[in-house]
């Protein structure tokens, strides 16, 4: 049960802010999943989670296709790889990286003022740029079980793209990135059936929720909820990071 109440939560957040499904790889291990199971399945989840997310931000025009489709490309490419190293490189490192950049990005976001004149559109961005983005997001996903959301949200604010666009954007990299990670992780053997079942069920429905409130929350509130969350779960993984 706390599975499925903690899955609804993790959608919720990824649909309104793009990060939060970190959150449900240690629920998973608290639950006595292996970490490669519950990386893997976890991943299955977050494809769920993009379908749904996207489907609703499509809807209202949101997403920005071109920066879609060059950071999509990367993130399947890089999806494998990440599922294929993950044994080998220490998650430790790898875990302290990315807590700083999180909290980095997150001192930005609060800081920096969303352009008013729209003019950081992420079609103005290049593809080499964009494509390499989608493979570090692809790498990420596949080796930590993260999502693409919370990796890619980030980066699109280092390049001065507003929070909505970066959050909306994400949904369909979403896709391409778990999905290439949880390929990789299916192919090793790394997936539980009946949990993928529960997870894609109530992380998919947190996520419609999530994605149907984001277009009602202003740009500089969203942009300074983007920027919380970052900080929120940088500072989580410090303190796991030193407790470990």
């Amino acid at each position: 049960m706390s599975i499925a109440f903690g899955a609804i939560a993790v959608g919720c957040s990824i649909g309104l802010l793009g990060i939060g499904g970190v959150f449900l790889i240690p629920l998973l291990v608290a639950a006595n999943y292996p970490l490669d199971t519950a990386i893997g399945t976890a991943l299955c989840a977050f494809i769920v989670t993009g379908v749904v997310s996207t489907i609703i931000f499509a809807r209202r025009g949101v997403i920005d296709w071109h920066g879609a489709a060059w950071t999509s490309i990367g993130s399947v490419v890089g999806g494998p790889i990440g599922a294929r190293v993950e044994a080998w490189l220490p998650q430790r490192a790898v875990a302290g990286t990315f807590a700083a950049m999180l909290i980095a990005v997150g001192i930005l976001a609060l800081v920096r003022r969303e352009p008013a004149d729209g003019s950081a559109r992420v079609g103005r961005i290049s593809p080499a740029i964009l494509v390499p983005s989608g493979l570090v997001v692809g790498i990420g996903s596949g080796l930590t079980g993260i999502g693409g959301p919370a990796l890619l949200v980030p980066l699109l604010l280092l390049l001065r793209v507003p929070a909505g666009a970066a959050v909306a954007l994400s949904q369909p990299n979403q896709i391409a990135a778990s999905a290439g990670g949880a390929l990789g992780h299916v192919l090793f053997g790394h997936v539980d059936g009946t949990l993928a079942v529960t997870l894609c069920i109530t992380a998919g429905a947190g996520a419609a929720l999530g994605a149907a409130v984001h277009g009602r929350v202003p740009a500089q509130m969203l942009r300074r909820l983007v920027g919380a969350a970052c900080i929120v779960l940088g500072s989580w993984l410090v303190r796991g990071w030193l407790a470990a």
